[in-house]
């Protein structure tokens, strides 16, 4: 079973190590079904304002009618509608229109760990948050150089040069990009695969990073006005205990959300991480963290989370940021016949 989401509150763009532009991932965001999107760029809020900008266009042209009105083409032939929860899968225009809220994912490290924090429905011109990503921002550049002549030491050439021309004009490269690289020069066969042989701790092209602290990155978003979310959090390699003392500090700092669901992610992590969210009374929060074509981490690619929980488009942040509390996550079940999975996710 694939679920597809209409909310989806954890993207990248090429503002940071994302494939697509901000319009692009708009644009795909309206073919996936979506009313919500976050676009959360790592220590970067670049893309944001072209991408609200470019919802605001096709909203216009959806309740125009235009011909070039963006379409839903997330059901594939060879797909089924198993069920529809909160919503139909029919809807007029007016139920298609998409938000874009404006959000950050700022590294952090705790405990020798980096953690990511990410920011929704923030003010991206507050000046305390810039100062900070400013910060960020000689730490990627340092970072991202030192990886580049390690590359290049193990056969690459002109690793940074070359992922600095791919990325859109003031962007920081970070490992996302040089993963990409990696793929693409093909040393490894995937870009996932390229960062768990090259970049990963332990790896040749590491460089260990001392990023701004989890109180200063949580400050930053507050005084934003926005709401702090505790990132993918089953993803660090860390144990349970680990990830329950990292929980108790970052709500001890004022974090209140926490992102539950995420794409390609183990039914076990998850009820896991619903039990941790109802122990430290957190928001939940749920993103696909899409960065390019990837067969299980589309936008809004299985992100359902449990009515039980409180949902982060109600907490006052997204209130004072106005987003309408009355918002529901639609969710669309589909299968797909089993010889033709595979391509139906492809192209997904």
């Amino acid at each position: 079973m694939t679920t597809i989401s209409n909310i989806d509150l954890h993207c990248h763009t090429t503002a940071s190590d994302g494939a697509y532009s901000p319009e692009q991932v708009v644009a795909r965001a309206y073919s996936r079904g979506l009313n919500l999107l976050a676009i959360t760029d790592h220590d970067a809020v670049g893309g944001v304002a072209a991408a609200q900008a470019e919802a605001k266009r096709l909203n216009a042209l959806l309740l125009a009618g235009a011909p070039d009105a963006p379409t839903e083409t997330y059901i594939k032939p060879n797909a089924e509608v198993q069920s529809v929860e909160n919503g139909s899968l029919e809807r007029t225009p007016a139920e298609r229109l998409l938000t874009v809220v404006p959000g950050i994912e700022i590294s952090t490290t705790w405990r020798d760990e980096q953690i990511h924090i990410a920011g929704l429905f923030i003010d991206i011109n507050n000046a305390e948050l810039q100062g900070l990503l400013e910060q960020q921002k000689v730490l990627r550049e340092q970072r991202a150089a030192a990886i580049g002549e390690k590359l290049d030491r193990l056969g690459f050439s002109n690793s940074y040069q070359r992922c600095k021309e791919k990325a859109q004009a003031g962007a920081s490269i970070t490992r996302g990009n040089y993963a990409r690289f990696i793929f693409e020069e093909g040393k490894a066969e995937s870009i996932d695969a390229a960062f768990n042989q090259y970049l990963k701790r332990g790896q040749p092209a590491y460089v260990k990073t001392e990023w701004s602290s989890v109180e200063q990155a949580v400050a930053a978003i507050k005084v934003a006005g926005g709401v702090a979310v505790l990132a993918h959090p089953r993803r660090y390699k860390i144990s349970n205990g680990r990830l329950r003392r990292l929980c108790k500090d970052f709500k001890a700092c004022g974090g209140t959300s926490f992102e539950v669901a995420s794409s390609q992610q183990k039914p076990m992590d998850f009820d896991y991480l619903v039990q941790l969210c109802v122990e430290f009374d957190f928001f939940a929060s749920l993103g696909s963290d899409f960065h390019t074509d990837n067969i299980y981490r589309d936008l809004g690619q299985n992100l359902a989370l449990p009515d039980a929980l409180a949902p982060i488009w109600r907490c006052p942040e997204a209130g004072a940021w106005g987003l309408d509390p009355a918002l529901k996550q639609r969710r669309v079940n589909l299968t797909y016949a089993k010889n033709e999975e595979a391509g139906a996710q492809e192209d997904a």
